[in-house]
């Protein structure tokens, strides 16, 4: 897919869950899952959690995304206390840069802390912070997580990770994702900010399902 079809797509979709009232900065929509299976590939993304856990959980996300940081600081932590080493929790990028400008070079910066082992602690400041993401932000937090700043500078302003973060964004659509956050449980699609329940009944369906 071309980056301009890619885009124009992205477009679209934000277009038209805008005008039917779906929120892109997305809270709850529709009350839940898909019950049809949905492939993302996942191959090389950074994980938490055993590689062969029974219950893979990917999110695609916006660190501008106000329900996302709402996802973060509400669900996030308590999902992987409770199920641990029985869940891969998966992230990839889906900024939506129309309406949050900062967050697709935030996404970038990550994947730069990923190469040097910080990708999970630099999203979590990412989503701390998430208010503040100009270039100069990105850097301070670089620094403040001890990581090697020539390297990172020089990741971030050769913008090599751009096509990293497209990738993901590509994956995105053809998943069908029009908003952030979503989720997949073991390939079944789970959108918005959801009650904790709402998580956790998905989970312990997956992990049925998987006995």
């Amino acid at each position: 897919m071309k980056k301009q079809y890619l885009y124009l797509a992205l477009g679209l979709l934000i277009g038209f869950g805008l005008g039917f009232g779906l929120g892109r900065d997305g809270g709850p929509t529709g009350g839940g899952g898909s019950d049809t299976g949905v492939p993302v590939d996942i191959a090389g993304r950074p994980y938490l959690g055993p590689a062969d856990a029974p219950v893979t959980m990917i999110e695609f996300t916006d660190y501008q995304c106000t329900f996302c940081k709402r996802y973060f600081e509400l669900r996030y932590p308590f999902l992987l206390e409770e199920y641990g080493d029985k869940l891969k929790y998966v992230v990839l990028h889906f900024p939506l840069s129309q309406i949050h400008p900062q967050a697709e070079v935030a996404a970038q910066a990550a994947e730069c802390a990923g190469d040097q082992g910080k990708f999970w602690e630099y999203h979590n400041v990412l989503f701390q912070n998430n208010t503040a993401l100009g270039r100069q932000d990105l850097f301070r937090y670089a620094e403040l997580l001890g990581l090697d700043m020539g390297r990172f500078e020089q990741c971030l302003v050769s913008g090599e990770k751009a096509q990293v973060v497209y990738d993901n964004m590509v994956e995105a659509v053809k998943a069908g994702v029009t908003g952030t956050p979503t989720f997949f449980v073991n390939g079944r699609i789970l959108v918005g900010a959801q009650p904790l329940a709402i998580f956790k009944a998905h989970i312990e369906q997956a992990l049925q399902e998987a006995d």
